[in-house]
């Protein structure tokens, strides 16, 4: 199976699992999304220098192709997979394309995921993972990101970051991120056009969210900005760059974590692209503009 229909088929599940709710979507996920092969292929492992470490039993790599080209030494890297699932080769191939044009060093972690875990965890080994790459470089060195739901985990880092008044990453930039996956149409004009997008959007259906949200919450209140990152102090994060397909059924949510991120004075930048689909900037080699205002963030 060539990686192009790897990426097809994982796009195809999260569609099927993510129309289905309550306990057919946990069904449909511990069926689909456990005891597969790593998408950390032997040659990819090879080319970015890859090392492995493990955080309470969650591995981690490290990926390194050369030596940094600009300010950012060292990238957070958060997968996405709708909470449930570990990262694809998309993930990979675009961590891999962020080490050969930055030379940045990623930090990419296998996090804990639903149904066996929660998003608490999750937040937790990304803390560790930052505080470990402050002992080697400052935050000005470091830069953060993620796609999907490694998205949302990536702005509720930040503001942990923020919480414990640690030194702040340079950059965050979010590719379709989950930041406002609990939010709702707040007018009939929202709920047409949710509809609307749902119908478009043959990757994400938005049917599922409620369920995964409460997994993803564990011991929090589904409300908690660890849980919602739309619900936190938005305004003293590092620079966001904030990417959206215009047929995507996530767009509304994004779209409102941006207003409010802008009405809280927060330094954010909105791009969506017109006929697009869920994390497009990832998928599909020939985002090269799109690829490009990161990689001059990070430089």
């Amino acid at each position: 199976m060539t990686q192009e229909e790897i990426v097809k088929k994982r796009q195809e599940l999260v569609h099927t699992m993510f129309s289905s709710t309550g306990d057919d979507f946990v069904r449909l996920v511990l069926e689909n999304c456990r005891g597969g092969v790593s998408a950390l292929s032997p040659e990819m492992r090879e080319r970015m220098h890859a090392e492995e470490f493990s955080w309470e039993g969650f591995p981690w790599y490290k990926l390194r192709v050369g030596e940094p080209k600009g300010k950012t030494r060292k990238i957070l890297y958060l997968h996405g997979g709708g909470w449930v699932m570990d990262s694809g080769v998309a993930q990979y191939n675009f961590a891999e394309y962020l080490a050969t044009e930055t030379g940045a060093e990623i930090w990419f972690p296998e996090y804990p995921i639903i149904p066996e875990h929660n998003g608490k965890q999750a937040l937790d080994m990304a803390m560790y993972l930052y505080r470990e790459m402050l002992k080697e470089c400052p935050g000005e060195a470091i830069a953060m990101g993620g796609d999907s739901a490694g998205g949302g985990l990536a702005v509720s880092v930040a503001l942990a970051i923020n919480e414990e008044g640690l030194d702040k990453p340079n950059n965050l930039f979010l590719v379709s991120p989950g930041c406002n996956c609990g939010g709702t149409p707040r007018n009939a004009e929202e709920k047409a056009y949710e509809d609307l997008l749902l119908e478009r959007d043959p990757i994400v259906s938005t049917r599922a969210f409620p369920t995964a949200l409460k997994l993803w919450a564990g011991p929090l209140d589904i409300d908690d900005w660890r849980v919602n990152p739309m619900r936190g102090d938005l305004k003293n994060l590092p620079p966001m760059l904030v990417f959206a397909g215009g047929h995507e059924a996530m767009e509304l949510g994004i779209r409102q974590f941006v207003e409010e991120a802008i009405r809280q004075d927060a330094d954010v930048v909105y791009y969506v692209k017109n006929f697009e689909g869920h994390a497009y900037v990832m998928y599909y080699p020939y985002a090269r503009e799109e690829r490009q205002m990161i990689v001059n963030r990070l430089l």
